[in-house]
């Protein structure tokens, strides 16, 4: 018979034939080849072959090299075992050192991309966009850049939180750039101190803001919809598009203040800036369209908060906060 119904050895690396013999030789010592033949319903030639397999596994004995007896169960199976795991940790290492393939294979699946798609493709779905923003942030090296231009949407703030938080861990750069009306979220604000913590370069504004990802100054996504990146994004790999979102991002960052700062309000910004083109506060509250009273209510505020002793100073010290 070439299978037997339980090949309880099976996990041990022997086939059903081979446990038929070996049990038979157990039960029957001092078989010969015909004999064992016919006891597990099989050809000579084929019990020939177990058995030359069994006394490999030093399973079975034969002084005279014509009987066959079983070998001593406990030191059998103690024995195949011990073999099985030492091949099994063998194995184990292998997969545990396969890591490095990644990279090549990744390499590899980039190679298929440019050669049947441009340099620039359109992904759809949070599920998609979260493994291309892993993709590119395991193999970057250098610096990753990123905007928040609004709310970041409930579903989607776990995953915006464990990419960027897991990137850091790595030790990397990081700059980022806050919209105020993210900030307004406890939940983003905390997140925000968060990414300050691990090391991250943290700026606000309140200014135009898109929302994008830029890796090692070589690849981006930027969102198809302005404020949610997790709808779909454009992946731009055009050297000369990436460095135009370089320039983008940098003008951007230029224009916002530090996290630690607290940003002015629309009116304040608006009042810093007729503070810096006129005189005379009647002036810069005509042009408002606000009273005096109020407009320079808003000037001592702001002074005092940038701690100036006078517009001129005040006007400076926004200045250098890019405030203005």
């Amino acid at each position: 018979m070439d299978t037997a119904e339980d090949n309880a050895l099976a996990l041990l690396g022997v086939s059903a034939r081979e446990e038929a013999v070996y049990r038979l030789t157990l039960r029957s010592p001092g078989l010969e080849v015909a004999a064992i033949a016919q006891g597990c319903g099989i050809d000579p030639e084929s019990a020939v072959r177990a058995l030359d397999r069994l006394r490999d596994f030093g399973m079975v004995v034969t002084p005279d090299q014509r009987r066959f007896s079983g070998a001593d169960p406990v030191s059998v199976v103690d024995r195949l075992a011990r073999t099985r795991i030492h091949g099994l940790q063998g194995e184990i290492r292998r997969v545990a050192s396969s890591r490095h393939l990644v990279e090549s294979l990744t390499e590899d699946r980039r190679a298929g991309q440019r050669g049947r798609t441009t340099e620039l493709e359109h992904v759809e779905g949070l599920d998609q966009v979260v493994a291309y923003v892993d993709e590119f942030s395991f193999f970057a090296r250098e610096e990753r850049l990123t905007t928040h231009p609004g709310p970041i949407l409930t579903a989607a703030f776990d995953a915006v939180r464990n990419s960027d938080l897991k990137y850091l861990r790595r030790g990397l750069r990081m700059r980022t750039i806050v919209h105020t009306r993210a900030l307004g979220s406890p939940q983003v604000g905390r997140f925000v101190s968060e990414l300050s913590e691990r090391g991250a370069q943290v700026r606000g504004t309140d200014g135009p803001l898109e929302r994008m990802v830029i890796f090692d100054r070589r690849i981006a996504l930027v969102a198809t919809d302005r404020l949610d990146i997790t709808r779909g994004a454009l992946v731009v790999r055009q050297p000369s598009l990436v460095a135009n979102l370089l320039t983008l991002f940098e003008s951007r960052w230029s224009r916002s203040c530090a996290f630690a700062d607290d940003l002015p309000s629309d009116a304040e910004r608006r009042v810093l800036h007729a503070m810096a083109r006129v005189d005379k506060d009647e002036a810069g509250a005509r042009e408002l369209g606000m009273s005096v009273r109020t407009y320079r209510s808003h000037v001592a505020a702001l002074m005092r908060r940038l701690g100036a002793p006078n517009r001129f100073r005040a006007a400076l010290a926004a200045r250098e906060r890019n405030w203005l």
